[in-house]
Parts: structure tokens; C-alpha cells; sequence
């Protein structure tokens, strides 16, 4: 491919084919050397997840974990769905178009065009799975992440009603489960911190680019859909804390909950490569700029067309 954009570097046509291809398989070559590499750092969050502080909780609040995993596994699925039709495109699409191979190959094949023509199947069809993988794979930890906060949310709420009237026996037990909401809102921050640190990747052939970029879409609105929930309900916590009567409690009670709400106050933020934060108003601005960006290119591809005709 890197021979196809030397050769065709002044036809756009030809150029654009090869690059949109080029560009994801080397996001994906990325991301799965940076998984390899950091595989330590994977397996250290997937163990963190197993400390007691993420799992005692009461039962009636599982159903926020519940309610992630089945959402997770539903994206999921759709995801994978999708993909697995832009595969089956990839593979079509050089019949229609009546093209040789599916991406453009620098030399002459032969008898040897259907051997070439199944590796690139094949190839991408394992880079498009195991790409997909590693995307739903991240994000659901993403949702964890903020599944545990929604937990952490009616577990501070829930102190109103585990002592509504105050006295000393009751701030005894509230500075109690203070102490485990602060230990969980810890954790949580360094929950979020390791994935910031993992994460630190109408003719045949427009229905095919079609499917493509609305897969690159799904793909980056995930992302983006998650780190927006973070971000949300990481604030949310310190809207938890004044819905109790803390000011009914003992002093010590009210300094916990000073220090949940302080740092509450700074969103927990997912970041791609410190460059920017993972939100929807990080999506919209990036679909606001591929629009102008895409108005200029045409702009540009019509006017010499034009300049022809004349």
C-alpha cells in the first residue's frame, strides 16, 4: 500500500482508495502493538476490578452492573454485526466494480489473483474481528467504570436513610459507610486512571465507504459515549452528597463528605494520547470538522472540473 500511494500520490481517486484502508489497518497495527505492550497494565485492571471494594455493595444496586454488561454485550454485537457486513462488502465489492482484488496490489498476479484475492479476505476480515474486539473491549470497561459510580451515587444517597435522625450512634455508622464511599470513590479514580492509561487508537463502491464510515462512527461515538458518562456521573457524586441532612450530623461527617465533593468537582476525564478528552461534544466538534474539511475537498475536486468544461 505504501508503494500504491508513492506510485499514485497525484491521482485522488486512486490515492483516497488506498489511504482510507492504509490508514485503519495502522490504527489497528497500533492498537494491538500497544495492547501487546502494555498487557501488564490490562491484566492489573481486570485483577483491580476483583477487589472487594467494587463488589460489596448491596444487592438491590446490582442491577447498574447489570444493566451495563447487558448494554456492553448489546453494542457489542451490533458492532461486530456491522463490521462483519463491510467484510462481506470488501468482499463484493471487486465483483461489481469488476475489479481483480479488493485493494490495490503494485504487480501483476497471474494465476495467482484468487490466492491473493482470499489473503486479503481473510486478513481483513481477522483485522476487522479482532479490531472490533479490542474497541468493545475497552469501552466496557469504560462502562464499568461508570456503572460504579451510579453504585457510589445511591450508596451516599442511601445514607439518609440508614440514619435519619441523627444522634451519636448513628454518625458512628455514617462516618462508617463514609469511609467505604470514600474508599470507593478512590478507587474508582484509579480505576479511571489505568484505562486513561491503556486507552493512551450510490455505486457499489459508495455503499462500500458508506458502511465504512459509519462503522469508524460507531466506532468513535462508543468511545466517545463512555468517556461522556464518566464525566457525568464522576460529577454527579458531589450532587449526592447534598441530598443528605448533613448538616443534622456530627462535624467529622461533614468534613468526609467535603472531601467527596472536592473531588467531585474535577470530572474524571478519559483521554486519547493527553491530546483530547473523550465526550460528545468532542464527537460533535470532530463531525463538525469532517464536514467543513469534506465541503473543501469538493469544493476543491469541482472547480478544476469545472474549468475543464469551460
Amino acid at each position: 500500500m505504501s508503494i500504491e500511494v508513492a506510485h499514485h500520490y497525484k491521482d485522488f481517486v486512486k490515492l483516497s482508495e488506498t489511504l482510507y484502508i492504509m490508514i485503519t489497518i495502522t490504527g489497528y497495527l497500533v492498537k494491538q502493538i500497544s495492547l501487546t505492550y502494555n498487557t501488564k497494565a490490562f491484566l492489573k485492571i481486570i485483577e483491580f476490578l476483583k477487589d472487594p471494594v467494587f463488589l460489596s455493595y448491596p444487592y438491590e444496586l446490582d442491577h447498574y452492573m447489570v444493566k451495563t454488561v447487558r448494554q456492553s454485550t448489546f453494542i457489542a454485537n451490533m458492532y461486530r454485526y456491522i463490521v462483519a457486513c463491510c467484510v462481506v462488502l470488501f468482499f463484493v465489492y471487486p465483483i461489481v466494480d469488476h475489479k481483480s482484488l479488493p485493494f490495490p496490489f503494485p504487480l501483476e498476479l497471474g494465476v495467482y489473483t484468487y490466492f491473493m484475492y482470499a489473503f486479503q479476505i481473510v486478513a481483513v476480515g481477522l483485522t476487522a474481528w479482532n479490531n472490533s474486539s479490542i474497541d468493545t473491549l475497552t469501552t466496557s470497561l469504560m462502562g464499568i467504570t461508570a456503572a460504579q459510580l451510579d453504585i457510589l451515587y445511591e450508596k451516599i444517597i442511601g445514607i439518609q436513610n440508614e440514619a435519619p435522625e441523627g444522634g451519636n450512634n448513628e454518625d458512628k455508622n455514617v462516618l462508617k459507610v463514609l469511609r467505604q464511599c470514600v474508599e470507593h470513590h478512590n478507587a474508582i479514580m484509579q480505576l479511571s486512571a489505568n484505562i486513561k492509561m491503556y486507552i493512551a487508537t450510490i455505486n457499489s463502491q459508495f455503499i462500500m465507504l458508506l458502511n465504512y464510515i459509519i462503522i469508524l462512527m460507531i466506532q468513535l461515538f462508543m468511545y466517545c459515549w463512555y468517556g461522556n458518562e464518566i464525566m457525568l456521573k464522576s460529577v454527579e457524586i458531589g450532587d449526592a452528597c447534598y441530598k443528605i441532612d448533613w448538616y443534622h450530623r456530627d462535624k467529622s461527617v461533614g468534613q468526609f463528605l467535603f472531601i467527596i465533593m472536592e473531588r467531585s468537582k474535577r470530572p474524571l476525564t478519559v483521554t486519547t494520547v493527553k491530546l483530547s478528552t473523550l465526550s460528545l461534544t468532542a464527537f460533535k466538534s470532530l463531525l463538525q470538522w469532517s464536514y467543513s474539511c469534506l465541503a473543501l475537498l469538493l469544493k476543491m475536486y469541482q472547480e478544476p472540473n469545472n474549468e475543464q468544461q469551460i
